[in-house]
């Protein structure tokens, strides 16, 4: 059977089982969903299947997701898939109560015009919501015609109309309950999805892809690191240290599978020199991927999950500097290096007595490279401080791209060679964020559950080692984008009802995007991972062992510092 035959049968395969998903029982189960909803739930499982499965690349994934969204569930979706958001007749009718049917057909029509389009472009619309918008559009209209009854006598009337319908919504003669009582089917706003491409999280993502192709065109990456392994000097381990924090510190500012590229091809002739019965071989190999897939957590543009649960906790109207971000994920980060490293030496015993990492080249001193140099300090300096300059991280990004497109540093062929793949694979994950929030899935869902009684800590480490689970199976980055929707749903009704305050969603939110990034068990787990396996110097078990002890002690790190910090006032 062919790759092809393969893709194609996984396809049909995802496609009956989400499928299936839509048309569930869900009334059954207590569960009141509409058609909008079922299919967003749908869409949830076909992305998930997608994702794990991988008939087709998963970036392409979301951008499926975001496509499904706008023509299948959008406030522009095809027509005969648009659902009556609201009873438009009840509408009209609440309108003639106000105005006691004394409107002209013309300013009746021009209102109801303008009622259906301020309507059409609300999300999360309740009862409260239309008649708001009623009540909002007769002083509109009440002001209009008051100002031209002194000069055109037949508008009279009509001013007298809409002032009194006025004073007739606010005095409870006209009688709301049908609009109160009508059923409501909210769907995504077309503006909201499509500004998944352009979300400020991606600008700060983007920022960040600049510095490191910057980094790399100018030698900066290569000449950084021979700098800072000098000091770790020839004896075996110490030079593995070294590397794992070399490595770390790159992947903080740089795509993890870029950094582990660039740092096992330096590795590459060291390892030859080795002998066929040194186990230290399989300790250098492994060494790169473990600091990659650490060290990504330090910083809010190190990984996509960090970058995911920035987003959710923005939508939630929380916030996380980038600086305060690295004052726990930079200790959390060192930590997990001396851990790896010591398992890593006592796992793979290491019999060179010396070694010696031959590198070439030096900073370069052209006009451009000085101005990659001081752009990259300067931007990770407001990064770090922003909160100092009130300038937030994703605006800080906007310095790199303008810098480095107005000096020609980062040119058209450039920009062409970036991972423009995970900024849509993330914004897939904020368009199913828009389609849980925006048609009240996550809110009618989270309802139909009683998390007023459950315990917060439990929830966090539930949570975490599902996603630690997922992420050793399929993409960091779709782990995040499905889990991290919902958990700050559920975030949001716990500290709604009491159960959790805003810096325990705060911990919440961070232990999941850090659950994400331990999963490193398996070569598929991650690039980094199937970089190194590549090599052919290490062992699948020898991967699965030290990936699995090292993917447990973080969790557990993970929850013991969120529990830390949010208990030491941290987060507040």
């Amino acid at each position: 059977m062919n790759s092809t035959t393969k893709s194609l049968i996984k396809i049909m395969l995802v496609l009956l089982l989400s499928g299936c998903t839509f048309f569930l029982p869900y009334a059954s189960w207590g569960v009141e969903l509409n058609m909008v909803q079922q299919g967003v739930v749908a869409l949830f499982v076909m992305a998930a299947l997608m994702w794990i499965l991988e008939p087709i690349p998963i970036w392409t994934t979301s951008t499926l997701v975001i496509t499904i969204c706008l023509l299948c569930m959008s406030s522009s979706a095809f027509t005969f898939l648009r659902p009556a958001v609201y009873d438009v007749a009840v509408v009209e009718a609440t309108l003639d109560s106000a105005t006691l049917g004394k409107l002209t057909p013309t300013t009746k029509e021009n209102m109801m015009a303008s009622i259906k389009k301020t309507l059409k472009g609300k999300s999360n619309l309740d009862a409260t919501g239309i008649i708001t918008t009623i009540d909002g559009e007769l002083m509109k209209n009440a002001a209009k015609a008051a100002k031209k009854a002194p000069t055109e006598p037949d508008k009279a009337a009509e001013a007298e109309a809409l002032q009194g319908a006025v004073l007739r919504m606010h005095d409870g003669t006209v009688d709301l309950a049908p609009v109160k009582n009508m059923t409501i089917t909210n769907v995504m706003q077309q503006k909201a999805v499509m500004a998944t491409f352009a979300d400020p999280i991606i600008i700060l993502f983007l920022g960040g892809f600049f510095l490191a192709a910057a980094a790399t065109k100018y030698r900066l990456d290569i000449s950084l690191a021979k700098a800072l392994l000098k000091p770790f000097g020839t004896n075996p381990k110490f030079v593995l240290l070294g590397l794992m924090c070399v490595t770390a510190l790159f992947s903080m500012f740089m795509s993890n599978t870029a950094t582990a590229a660039m740092m096992l091809a330096i590795l590459g002739p060291v390892l030859a020199l080795f002998a066929p019965e040194d186990r230290g071989r399989a300790a250098f190999a492994l060494c790169i991927p473990v600091a990659a897939n650490i060290g990504g957590i330090g910083t809010p543009i190190g990984t996509p999950p960090n970058a995911i649960a920035l987003k959710a906790m923005q939508d939630m109207g929380l916030t996380i500097s980038f600086g305060k971000w690295m004052l726990f994920g930079v200790p959390f980060v060192a930590v997990m290096l001396l851990i790896g490293w010591l398992l890593l030496i006592k796992m793979f015993p290491i019999k060179a007595k010396s070694i010696e990492l031959k590198m070439e080249g030096e900073f370069l001193k052209t006009p451009k490279a000085i101005i990659v140099y001081v752009t990259f300090a300067v931007s990770i300096l407001l990064w770090v401080f922003s909160d100092l300059v009130g300038v937030d991280a994703n605006t800080v990004a906007i310095v790199p791209i303008g810098v480095f497109a107005v000096t020609g540093v980062i040119t058209a062929k450039d920009l062409k060679s970036m991972s423009w793949d995970v900024l849509w694979l993330v914004a897939g994950g904020f368009a199913l964020g828009v389609a849980l929030q925006q048609t009240n899935l996550a809110k009618d869902l989270i309802n139909a559950i009683p998390f007023a009684s459950w315990n917060a800590t439990m929830l966090m480490v539930g949570a975490g080692s599902i996603c630690l689970f997922m992420a050793t199976f399929m993409s960091h980055t779709a782990t995040a984008s499905l889990l991290m929707p919902i958990l700050a749903a559920v975030a949001g009704t716990m500290v709604g009802a009491g159960v959790m305050d805003n810096a325990g969603a705060i911990g919440l939110l961070c232990a999941i995007a850090f659950s994400s990034s331990l999963g490193m068990a398996l070569p598929i787990s991650t690039p980094p991972n199937a970089l190194a396996y590549a090599t052919g110097l290490v062992e699948q078990k020898g991967m699965a062992v030290s990936g699995t002890i090292l993917c447990l002690t973080g969790l557990v790190l993970t929850f013991v510092l969120m529990y830390l910090l949010n208990n030491c006032g941290f987060f507040a």
